[in-house]
């Protein structure tokens, strides 16, 4: 194993969608082709073939390799075969995956063929493989259906020439746009097409501090953008933590988090540098499915974490999908639900629960995997204030009864920080304040550094302070601690000392 001396210069990249990216273009452009071959008018009685276009736009855009290019050949020919009107349709599961390698070898080898500097592949690729396609198809057709050689030769090689013609020009046609959507989406880059996944499995990392999740001179920088959302973040969080993130629209707060669930870098496009470690493991050493085992984590958008039709299905169907022994699920579903008090509920249709018992549910979603962290993005911005102090009551009684550590991102801070003991603030993509509530609430004020997110409790004890009052040590995280901290400084209902 190769050691790393300094792990701030150690990158990671990543284009996004990884090394499954070939699968989430060809499934794309297998619809828009499906489509297509439903609602396109045919000319003199010939259309565009167009799963063959879209197929070989795909292993142009990606590079598949010759398994995967078969692979994606096979299923265009599945779906060709539904959707199939002929006699004998069975020949695409010989004619599509032999196109589909040729595609391949021609992306692979015959990249020096070009027109006035620009590659005429796409449109070499569409006629060539339309028309042995369409040769190996009607072949097998003629002696499924033993139909005359005249037809054959006459009628049937003819129109396939004539449709490979056709995809000659519409391929190409296609392939630009494509390509220009799905660069801006990240999926592909134009500049560095043959960029690959990196690959550290052959480096020895570990954490140099100690905690649940280290973070050591992380940065990191999405796909087509220039400016790093992290930029050398180092902390570490540990066991029974409560551990809050604030910071301006934009500042990096939720790619920190994507950060400790694994998202970044395994999902999303980019280059990262530095690393993260969770459990003393290195992100890009694991993969999201095992850290999900120790990070379980909501979106501010939890209505799209749930898929089923009633609250047990929900939570069942998460612990199937990693796989937990069948015998094992009933209990585990009885534990997750006992924890966000939603047990009574059991066999509720999701559509009938109210927002807040639907992003409980979430939370026992994640729950049953029993993760040791838990992460919340900006997770009551749909609630009203009711449903916020519920919620956050709810993360104290995980922190403190079951000893989840708790990490949430949030803007409005009231009705969180009374259960927090520890408060980091986010600039720019770098970490300006990290320590105890207090410490954190008086940096902001002081710096006027997001200072319109200090609760306004907070605020009046600076600005007494400021005046020459003593307000004593307790920090102002509610009224009823602002109530009885004056009261102790006059006891007498005289006035404060100043």
């Amino acid at each position: 194993m190769e050691r790393i001396a300094d792990i701030s210069i150690l990158e990671f990249h990543h284009r996004q969608g990884g090394q499954y990216r070939w699968i989430t273009v060809s499934t794309l452009l297998l619809a828009i082709a499906t489509i297509l071959r439903l609602v396109s008018p045919s000319v003199a009685g010939f259309t565009p073939n167009w799963a063959i276009a879209m197929y070989c736009i795909a292993i142009h855009l990606t590079k598949p390799t010759y398994k995967q290019s078969f692979g994606i050949g096979m299923v265009y020919a599945f779906v060709g075969v539904l959707t199939s009107k002929a006699a004998f349709p069975y020949g695409d599961f010989i004619s599509e995956p032999v196109a589909a390698l040729l595609c391949c070898f021609a992306v692979k080898h015959l990249d020096i063929i070009k027109w006035k500097g620009h590659t005429v592949l796409p449109a070499f690729t569409g006629l060539i493989c339309t028309i042995i396609s369409g040769t190996i198809f009607l072949t097998t057709f003629k002696l499924a259906l033993n139909i005359p050689d005249s037809v054959f030769f006459n009628v049937m090689l003819p129109a396939v020439c004539i449709i490979g013609l056709i995809n000659g020009v519409t391929t190409p046609v296609l392939y630009y746009p494509a390509e220009k959507l799905f660069a801006m989406r990240g999926i592909i880059d134009v500049k560095s097409e043959e960029m690959e996944v990196s690959d550290h499995s052959r480096f020895k990392l570990n954490p140099s501090r100690e905690g649940l999740i280290s973070m050591e001179h992380l940065s990191y920088t999405y796909n087509k953008k220039s400016k790093p959302a992290l930029d050398n973040i180092s902390l570490s969080i540990h066991q029974g933590d409560f551990l809050v993130i604030t910071g301006e629209s934009g500042s990096g707060k939720s790619a920190l988090c994507m950060a400790m669930s694994g998202a970044i870098p395994h999902y999303f496009g980019g280059v990262m540098k530095g690393m993260a470690f969770v459990d003393n493991k290195a992100t890009t050493q694991i993969s999201i499915a095992e850290l999900a085992c120790h990070v379980g984590m909501m979106l501010d958008d939890y209505d799209s974490q749930l898929v089923a039709m009633t609250v047990e299905e929900e939570i069942a169907f998460s612990l199937q999908n990693q796989g937990i022994d069948p015998n094992k699920i009933e209990e585990a579903i009885e534990h997750a639900l006992t924890k966000v008090k939603l047990t009574e509920y059991r066999k509720r249709e999701i559509s009938k629960l109210s927002g807040g018992q639907r992003q409980r549910l979430v939370i026992a979603g994640v729950l049953a995997a029993n993760p040791d962290i838990l992460v919340f993005d900006q997770p009551t911005s749909a609630l009203d204030p009711e449903g916020t102090r519920d919620f956050y009551q709810l993360l104290h009684d995980l922190n403190v009864k079951y000893k989840h550590t708790i990490i949430v991102v949030e803007h409005t801070l009231e009705a969180v920080l009374p259960y927090a003991n520890r408060l980091i603030l986010i600039q720019k993509g770098r970490i300006a304040c990290d320590g105890d509530v207090a410490t954190t609430l008086r940096f902001m004020y002081e710096n006027n550094i997001y200072a319109t997110a200090v609760p306004q409790v907070f605020a009046c004890q600076m600005t007494l302070e400021k005046a020459g009052c003593n307000m004593g040590d307790i920090a102002w995280l509610d009224l009823d601690i602002a109530i009885n901290s004056l009261k102790q400084c006059c006891p007498n209902g005289g006035r404060v000392a100043c």
